[in-house]
């Protein structure tokens, strides 16, 4: 069961995922988001699930996106008080783009605390797409895709784990109908 309402400048959203009235099991979601200028909006969602009637289980989340540009977004986004996600993305030029993210997690219960960090690029070539990524594990990847004919593509993929020694290797095909 879903509803949605969508205003001028707002959306409002409750779901119910395997709701049971009887025994008050189910997911319950209830989430909003406004914008607060033309290039600054905000949300919330407040998650209730009980997978059994003895089990209960709350979570809110909240989130907030920044366009200054139409080429340029930040974003973050914490998912319960646990995990604090950020992210940069910028469009370089009409055939370039580029991102990073960092998330952060703290779990005190169980002594946990953990980062990581990521940024990555994409160029567009007249005929292929060029993708890479590095974080801060030691991984490098890449990714081109050739555009052999309308809807069939050629892939070489890589991944090097400078930590581990562990490489990877791939080629593939792509089809789309």
């Amino acid at each position: 069961v879903e509803g949605e309402y969508t205003g001028a400048d707002y959306t409002a959203n409750v779901k119910a995922i395997n709701a049971s009235p009887v025994d008050g099991t189910g997911i319950y979601l209830a989430s909003y988001l406004q914008s607060l200028t033309s290039k600054l909006s905000v949300g919330a969602e407040l998650l209730y699930q009980s997978p059994m009637a003895e089990i209960q289980e709350t979570s809110l989340s909240l989130a907030m996106r920044y366009q200054p540009s139409e080429d340029r977004v930040w974003a973050a986004q914490t998912q319960g008080s646990n995990m604090l996600t950020t992210s940069y993305w910028r469009k370089v030029s009409d055939k370039c783009e580029a991102g990073a993210e960092l998330v952060m997690l703290n779990v005190p219960t169980q002594d946990r605390r953990e980062a990581s960090c990521s940024a990555g690029m994409k160029y567009e070539f007249a005929a292929s797409t060029f993708r890479a990524m590095a974080d801060n594990f030691g991984k490098v990847s890449v990714l081109l895709e050739e555009r052999l004919a309308p809807g069939f593509s050629f892939i070489v993929s890589g991944e090097m784990d400078h930590f581990k020694g562990e490489n990877k290797f791939g080629l593939g095909f792509n089809l789309e109908s």
